[in-house]
Formats: C-alpha cells, sequence, structure tokens
C-alpha cells in the first residue's frame, strides 16, 4: 500500500528531532518546562477588567464589600481596565499611579471642604490592585503574571505606600460627663438611641442601622447582625438598656428599620457643636473595646462581642461557644462602667 506522504517531506529526518530535542533540553536546564512555556505563548493577555470579575466572583466577600471594590477600581484606574494586567503592575507605573490618585483625591476633597491628601485613600486603591493581581496569580500561573513589586522601588528609594497609622481616637473616661449630656441633649430621638445603641453593644455604624424589627428575639431578647463584615449572621444578647433603646425603636419607628438613619455622620456634627468632642461611629466601637479591657473582659469574651475573626485559634478550641447568658453579663459589664464614668463627671 503505498503511504499518503512521503516520507522526506513529511516526516522529519533524524538530525530535526534530534534539533528539537536540544531545544527542548536547553529550556529544562533553565528551569522552563516547555508544555507551560507553549502555554503561555498562547494565553491571551488578561486585563485588569477580567482579573477584577475573577477577583469578585472568587471572593468570599459580602456584596456589599464587592461593590466598593468594583467602584474603588472602575473610579480610580478607569484608564487601565481595558490594559493587560501584567504590564500595569510595574514599579515606576504603581508609582506614578498612586501619586495620580493621591492628587485626583485631594482635589475632590478641597473641593467638597473636607481635609485629607488623599494618601491613605491611594493607599486603599491599590492594595486592592494587588490583590487581584495575588489572586489571579495562584488562579492560573500560565497567565505569567509578575509579582507585586516590594513597597521600596528597587534603587531609588521611593516609598510606594504613605506612611498609615491606625486611627485611635475614642471617647476617654474623662470626657464621658461632657459627651453623654451633648448626647441625651440631640433633638433626634432615633439619633440618640443610634449613637447609644452602638456604644452599649459595639457594632458597627452599617449594622445597627440595617437592623430591624424582625432581627429581634423577643424571647430570649437577643438581637442578629445580618450580612455582618466577615460575611456571618452575628447574634448578641441585650442588656435591659439595650431593651429599652430596642423597644423604643419599634413603638416610635415608622417602617422596618429600627434606626433609619442614611448618613450617621450628621450626629458627630451636633455633638461636636454641643459640647467639643469629635466622636465617629466608629470611635464609638474603639471606646467600648477600651471599656471591655477595662471592665476584665477576657480576649475570647471581647473577640466574640466585636464579631472579630483572626483565624483558627487554638484556645479558642479549649474554651468552646461562649453562652449567650455570660455574654449579657459581658455586656451589663461594659454598661456599668461606661455609666460609672458618667456619673463620675457629674
Amino acid at each position: 500500500m503505498a503511504l499518503p506522504f512521503t516520507v522526506t517531506e513529511s516526516m522529519p529526518n533524524l538530525q530535526q528531532i534530534r534539533a528539537e530535542a536540544n531545544k527542548v533540553i536547553n529550556l529544562l536546564d533553565q528551569g522552563i518546562n516547555p508544555n507551560e512555556a507553549k502555554a503561555k505563548a498562547n494565553t491571551p493577555d488578561l486585563s485588569l477588567r477580567i482579573a477584577l470579575n475573577n477577583y469578585l466572583d472568587g471572593s468570599t466577600n459580602t456584596e456589599r464589600v464587592n461593590t466598593n471594590w468594583r467602584r474603588a477600581i472602575e473610579t480610580h484606574l478607569a484608564n487601565w481596565l481595558d490594559k493587560p494586567l501584567k504590564e500595569l503592575c510595574t514599579p515606576q507605573r504603581i508609582f506614578a499611579q498612586h501619586r495620580l490618585i493621591m492628587r485626583e483625591i485631594a482635589n475632590s476633597n478641597q473641593s467638597q471642604g473636607l481635609k485629607g491628601d488623599g494618601g491613605i485613600g491611594a493607599n486603599e486603591v491599590l492594595k486592592k490592585l494587588r490583590r487581584i493581581l495575588n489572586f489571579n496569580r495562584a488562579l492560573d500561573r500560565s497567565l505569567n503574571l509578575p509579582q507585586w513589586p516590594a513597597e521600596e522601588l528597587g534603587g531609588s528609594g521611593l516609598k510606594m505606600w504613605v506612611d498609615q497609622k491606625p486611627r485611635t481616637s475614642r471617647i476617654h473616661r474623662e470626657e464621658f460627663g461632657i459627651f453623654w449630656p451633648a448626647l441625651e441633649s440631640l433633638s433626634c430621638p432615633v439619633q440618640r438611641d443610634l449613637f447609644k445603641f452602638m456604644l452599649l453593644i459595639g457594632c458597627r455604624s452599617g449594622e445597627a442601622r440595617n437592623l430591624e424589627a424582625s432581627d429581634v428575639n423577643f424571647h430570649r431578647w437577643t438581637i442578629t447582625f445580618k450580612n455582618t463584615k466577615n460575611g456571618l449572621d452575628h447574634t448578641l444578647p441585650l442588656t435591659e438598656t439595650l431593651k429599652t433603646i430596642i423597644l423604643e425603636r419599634i413603638s416610635r419607628g415608622d417602617g422596618q428599620k429600627l434606626f433609619p438613619l442614611f448618613d450617621p455622620k450628621v450626629i458627630t456634627k451636633h455633638i461636636e457643636k454641643a459640647c467639643g468632642l469629635h466622636v465617629s461611629p466608629h470611635d464609638l466601637r474603639r471606646t467600648f473595646s477600651g471599656i471591655a479591657e477595662i471592665a476584665g473582659i477576657g480576649s475570647t469574651t471581647k473577640k466574640h462581642l466585636l464579631n472579630h475573626l483572626s483565624g483558627r485559634d487554638v484556645t479558642d478550641d479549649y474554651t468552646g461557644s461562649i453562652d449567650i447568658e455570660d455574654l449579657r453579663i459581658a455586656l451589663t459589664k461594659i454598661e456599668n462602667k461606661i455609666m460609672e464614668f458618667v456619673n463620675l463627671q457629674k
């Protein structure tokens, strides 16, 4: 039977086979897998837009967090969205984009009469970019994505990030004597009750403002925060004072929300005008945490009250789950300590 091709034209000769084999051997000597190299050569460039979608689709973030991520990237890196990710993450481009975002945020703040040079905002945007890059590198090594540049940009000594100190502002014990009367004097009862509630239970502002009457268990006197920052529902007991606040909100409420306020920062302005103290919603949470320490609340109980997840803790395995009544006792101790500071100044 005749072959459908001639041996000399369609089949490689021994010399060609040896040449191809030598190429493969050279690649292996360099630590390169020839199959992976071929796949990389045929892989289309991954754009930032697709990389962002990959991250958001694969992350365990809540929907609210994902929305904030998309808004940050699409707002501050709009000119990068359709460019190859591997070309964007070079030290020079990262540094230049960081400073550009800084200027944009600073100008926006100035036009709104706000403070801030934009450095922290720029840090946060590019930390998100770093997470996106690392996620996609782990997702598909064949994409040949670069590692994130070091914080020190080569030998230039330029710092990529602006120094960002952790916020530590809170209400100090000697300030409760003027803070509490200012809070009581608020003309809007929803504003007053919201700040009291957050201070006495230690929750985040958004978690409190999302609460509905249906989140209250009137049999056990507990309240459940849904869609929290870590994505888990979080149930806490109510002290007598917290019960009073919740019942007041339910009796006076016109809708489902217990604290129907869009922007709690306006309360900060009212309190500052009344007593001179600048107390943000998150300052209340830091104050709660600090007073829990003073009241002698153990670290495991305190972590549970604040709904902090810091990874698997062997100590927690020994401690086991904390009974809801033990948490109620802890919250009562914290509340008593706060009222002790309030009454000391009278």
